[in-house]
């Protein structure tokens, strides 16, 4: 059977029905979804060596005959061994699996086969688990090896298999990218880049084909911006004057004085929605520097003069909790709350077709909520002023999805970020925004006490985290994990709220806030801690961004040298919201002398925009991919590390996008510019 890139996964080796719906849940339909499923890492057993030359701690394959085999029972429950002698001209290795028991069946003796792993010495050289292959293909032994996320019934083996066969349709993916790029730049073929980023045969090679990945989207992101300034450039906004006594006025009404940067900041704002040009404006605050206060000035200018405006935040707790404070900032207009699970009118609860018709027949002046408002059937182009919070989950392509929604008007649009991105590469990566900065602490703002804690001074951290609670006060504990994980040794939520229940914390009131519970809980946890119900909240980073408990000082993080220094610079934000002494502690059972250097720069600097430059200094590239990381919707090979890349795609763009005719010599980059602003959809 010929394999197509329209060709069904249930199609290919070893999936069927089953496997098709374990990859469905995945994403994975036919064959070009699963092309695009790539690995998160790679196990490099290249290293083809004779018995005689192992050394302990090589990863290496080993091509043998196995001289015995046999299973046996142990002390412990439900383990069994296997354990087996393998032998080749030069010498014997001992070799043994956990609870594979099939193995002396299917791997008989005298049989040949691959075996790759990681030698260690354990009374003599041996293999622990190491993975098998018979049929000498070399798919999953003897190279470097791709490891992908799993789901279900979908074994590693089994989707490996599959790959190869559908690596066979590799040919009918359009190469968008210009010749021209890939010449000067030495970028290998779409096809090439495709089968290596699956079954690389060099490091060298898989390099290649992940920069080629990298600048392919990147250049891509910087085609959209083209298409996006072209956009704007035919549509208008509602201009809305300034008169700065009233202005002024307003501002005097907000219960804090603004910091310079906010004065900045918000005057930027204003002046764009002066204009008829549609705003596209990008506001970056450090952790605490008072986004929400300039975005009230936004919104009193254009609410103020009968204009209407949504504010899109990235979870429910955020947009109840920006609800409320924007009631506060501005009371004389009319605000709704819309999102999955609540629905308030000012401050009423009411139905959503409420909501949606006063909305309709304007008797609403702004609409809070999550980024499912987009799926609301709201009537958008007839919207003065987009706010989102968090941009960075809101793509290029989002933003220009909602410049379509009217082909004459569109929103001005100002997005917020709390991600600090150093300056350079915002300017960069965000070629169609302007750029306006937060980069002060509100006054009365006190910098976050912060430590890492080594394992003798722990027992004196918790006494006064116990003595801070006694005091009134409130405590976070951040884990990296919901539940306990045997394969990475990093401690979960329901570990440490046992362990700090039975031991340190005895007697206090101790909850947990993570991603697994539901809706209506999450936001019970949330109101619990706000009125102090709660004395000590362990959760994940879902307390990561807009979680505003004034009275909480204290931070604890385990795993700390599991997150970038800018996550921890956002956790460690949680406290310090108020005029009250507040500390973060970092606890890390990671004693490398690279860890300590990382962590200690969280403990020296307090400045967000300063731990990003740092974080990519220290930390590279990371990991192979960049969508884990970044949480940018546009990317899934490049990162925030990517700086000199995020250059070069922009000078190529300039360079190329200057010829009137490039679409029309390059139909391939237009029919991918094309797909990828058609497929989008503004949920």
């Amino acid at each position: 059977m010929a394999i197509h890139l329209s060709t069904p996964v249930a199609a290919l080796p070893g999936i069927g029905e089953k496997g098709a719906k374990d990859l469905k849940n995945m994403g994975i339909i036919c064959v070009h979804d699963l092309l695009w499923y790539v690995p998160h890492r790679y196990d490099d057993f290249s290293l083809i060596k004779s018995i005689k030359d192992l050394q302990v701690g090589d990863t290496v394959t080993v091509q043998a005959r196995v001289k015995s085999i046999h299973a046996r029972p142990t002390r412990i429950k439900h383990l069994k061994l296997v354990e087996a002698v393998l032998e080749d001209e030069t010498g014997e290795l001992s070799v043994t699996w956990f609870n594979q028991p099939y193995l002396v069946g299917s791997l008989p003796v005298d049989s040949q086969a691959s075996f790759s792993g990681t030698i260690e010495w354990r009374k003599t050289k041996c293999l622990t688990n190491p993975i098998i292959e018979r049929s000498g293909k070399g798919v999953h032994t003897g190279r470097i090896v791709p490891v992908y996320g799993l789901s279900g019934s979908i074994t590693m083996r089994r989707l490996r298999d599959a790959m190869i066969v559908a690596l066979t349709a590799s040919d009918e993916l359009e190469d968008w990218l210009p010749d021209e790029i890939k010449r000067s730049e030495k970028y290998p073929s779409l096809k090439e880049a495709i089968c290596t980023i699956h079954f690389p045969e060099t490091q060298q090679v898989l390099e290649q084909a992940i920069e080629r990945f990298k600048f392919d989207e990147l250049f891509l992101h910087h085609l959209l911006f083209r298409e996006i300034r072209e956009d704007r450039k035919k549509k208008l906004a509602q201009a809305f004057s300034i008169n700065e006594s009233d202005l002024k006025a307003f501002v005097a009404t907000l219960p804090f004085t603004l910091t310079a940067s906010q004065k900045k900041s918000a005057w930027e704002i204003v002046k764009d929605l002066e204009k008829s040009e549609p705003m596209n404006r990008l506001l970056e605050g450090d952790v605490g520097s008072g986004k929400t206060a300039v975005a009230a000035v936004a919104l009193w200018q254009v609410l103020h003069q009968q204009g209407t405006a949504a504010y899109l935040a990235p979870t429910e707790l955020l947009a109840k909790q920006q609800f409320e404070a924007l009631k506060r900032f501005l009371p004389m207009f009319h605000l709704a709350l819309l999102t999955q699970n609540q629905v308030c009118l000012n401050n009423e609860s009411c139905k959503r077709a409420d909501v949606l018709i006063a909305l309709k027949n304007r008797e609403i002046d702004c609409v809070i909520g999550t980024h499912a408002l987009l799926q609301e059937g709201i009537d958008y182009e007839k919207l003065s002023l987009f706010i989102v919070d968090e941009q960075h989950r809101f793509g290029v392509k989002q933003r220009h999805a909602l410049l379509q929604q009217d082909k004459t008007h569109a929103p001005h649009l100002l997005s917020m970020s709390a991600t600090p991105i150093p300056r350079s590469l915002a300017l960069t990566l965000y070629g169609d925004l302007d750029l306006s900065i937060l980069n002060e602490l509100p006054k009365g703002r006190k910098p976050v006490g912060t430590a890492l804690v080594p394992e003798s001074q722990r027992e004196d951290m918790w006494k006064h985290v116990r003595s801070e609670v006694e005091s009134g006060h409130q405590v976070f504990v951040v884990c990296p994990l919901i539940d306990p994980s045997d394969k990475t040794g990093a401690r979960s939520v329901t570990e440490v709220e046992t362990m700090l229940k039975k031991g340190p914390l005895s007697g206090l009131k101790i909850e947990v806030l993570h991603g697994k519970l539901k809706p209506d809980e999450k936001q019970k946890r949330h109101e619990e801690f706000q009125s102090r119900k709660i004395h000590v909240l362990v959760a994940t980073t879902v307390v990561e961004v807009g979680v505003d408990v004034p009275n909480a000082t204290v931070m604890v993080i385990f795993g700390a040298e599991r997150f970038g220094l800018a996550q921890l610079h956002q956790l460690r934000g949680r406290v310090g919201r108020s005029s009250h002494d507040s500390f973060c502690y970092l606890i890390s059972d990671n004693t490398t002398q690279k860890t300590k250097e990382r962590l200690q720069a969280v403990v020296q600097s307090h400045n967000g925009f300063e731990l990003a430059q740092k974080d990519l200094e220290l930390r590279g590239a990371g990991n192979v991919f960049g969508n884990a990381q970044s949480g940018f919707p546009d990317f899934q090979f490049a990162t925030m590390a990517d700086g000199e890349l995020m250059k070069k795609a922009k000078d190529w763009s300039d360079k190329l996008l200057d010829r009137s005719d490039f679409f029309d010599v390059h139909p391939a980059a237009w029919n991918r510019v094309r797909h990828s602003l058609e497929s989008v959809h503004l949920e």
